[in-house]
C-alpha cells in the first residue's frame, strides 16, 4: 500500500525510465487467475455466446441465469461477480451483449434486480461492432423473450447518455437506469483532459449506486478493459473518502481473480494512478478550503 501523502512522489518514481516499474507491476498481474477453470464457457453450446474467444468467465464467480428448463447451457452468460468496496457482489462485469445473447442479458438484469447498467462503449467504434443495440430504439416497448423493455426517457450530455428503462415480466416491474459513457476510446484511455469527466461520471454512478445493495452491471465490449478500469476507479473513490492509503496493485489483482484481464492494458493501469493523483489533489484542496472556512468562522 502507498500512503496518499507519498503518492505523487511514488507516481513520479513509477513513471521513470519509460514507466519501467509500471511494466513490472503489470507483468506481475498477468499470472493472476491462470489456474482458474472456465469449463462452462468452453461447452460447445455456450461458445457462440462469447463475443471474444479468449475472454471467458471463471466458473466459480460466473453469474448463473435461473432457467425453467434444464437444458445444457441455459444458465450461461459471459459475466462475473466482482467484489466492491462495500460487499462481495457489488458489481457484475459482463461483455457487450450479442444479438443472440440480448434476451439472456435482460434476464440477468431482472433476476439480479440490477438497478443500474453502466455502458462504457458505443455500439460501433471505428467501423467495428463493439456491442449489440440491446435496448429499444424508440419509446415503444419491445419484448426480449418474455421480458418487456420500455424506454421511459433519454437525455444526452457531452460525454454520456442517460436512459431510463422499465422492465415488465409476469407481474413484476423493475426500473433500470442506463448510464452510457460515449467518449472512451477502446483499449486506450481518455485524454488527460477527460480525467475530470470520467471521474464526474464515476461519481454520478456512485451517487445512484449508494441507494441500493443489488449489483450494478458494468460492460464495455469484452467486459474487462474499460469495465475493469471503471470498477477500479469507483472502488478507489469510495476507499479514499475513508482512508489515507491505496493499494492499486492489490485491488486489480483481486479483481483479476474474479474475471480475467480486468484492467486489460498497462496504459489503463497507469491511467488509474493518474486519476488517483487527481482525486488526492482535489481532496487536499477541499480540506484546505474547509480549514480556512472553519478558521474564519471560529474567528468571528
Amino acid at each position: 500500500p502507498v500512503q496518499l501523502d507519498d503518492f505523487e512522489a511514488y507516481f513520479k518514481d513509477m513513471g521513470k525510465d519509460s514507466a519501467y516499474k509500471f511494466s513490472l507491476q503489470f507483468e506481475e498481474l498477468k499470472s493472476v487467475g491462470l489456474d482458474l477453470s472456465h469449463d462452462a464457457a468452453d461447452l460447445p453450446v455456450n461458445r457462440p455466446k462469447n463475443r471474444y474467444t479468449n475472454i471467458l468467465p471463471y466458473d466459480f464467480s460466473r453469474v448463473k441465469l435461473i432457467s425453467m428448463h434444464n437444458d445444457e447451457g441455459a444458465d450461461y452468460i459471459n459475466a462475473n461477480y466482482i467484489p466492491g468496496y462495500k460487499h462481495s457482489r457489488e458489481y457484475i462485469a459482463t461483455q457487450g451483449p450479442l444479438p443472440e445473447t440480448r434476451v439472456d442479458f435482460w434476464k440477468m438484469v431482472l433476476q439480479q434486480k440490477a438497478p443500474i447498467i453502466v455502458m462504457l462503449t458505443q455500439c460501433n467504434e471505428r467501423r467495428r461492432v463493439k456491442c449489440d443495440h440491446y435496448w429499444p430504439f424508440t419509446d415503444e416497448p419491445v419484448m426480449y423473450g418474455e421480458i418487456s423493455v420500455e424506454m421511459l426517457s433519454q437525455s444526452e450530455s457531452q460525454e454520456w447518455i442517460t436512459r431510463k428503462f422499465r422492465l415488465e415480466y409476469a407481474d413484476e416491474t423493475q426500473d433500470v437506469l442506463h448510464l452510457n459513457y460515449t467518449s472512451w476510446p477502446d483499449h486506450g484511455v481518455p485524454t488527460v483532459n477527460a480525467i475530470e469527466s470520467i471521474l464526474q461520471f464515476v461519481h454520478i454512478v456512485r451517487q445512484q449506486a449508494n441507494r441500493t445493495k443489488d449489483p450494478i452491471i458494468v460492460h464495455c465490449s469484452a467486459g474487462v478493459g474499460r469495465t475493469g478500469t471503471f470498477i477500479a476507479l469507483d472502488r478507489l473513490m469510495q476507499h479514499m473518502r475513508e482512508h489515507e492509503f491505496v493499494d492499486i496493485l492489490g485491488m486489480v489483482s483481486e479483481m483479476r481473480s474474479h474475471r480475467l484481464s480486468m484492467v486489460q492494458t498497462e496504459e489503463q493501469y497507469v491511467f488509474i494512478h493518474q486519476c488517483v493523483l487527481l482525486m488526492w489533489q482535489k481532496k487536499k484542496q477541499q480540506s484546505i478550503t474547509s480549514d480556512v472556512i472553519y478558521e474564519n468562522a471560529s474567528k468571528t
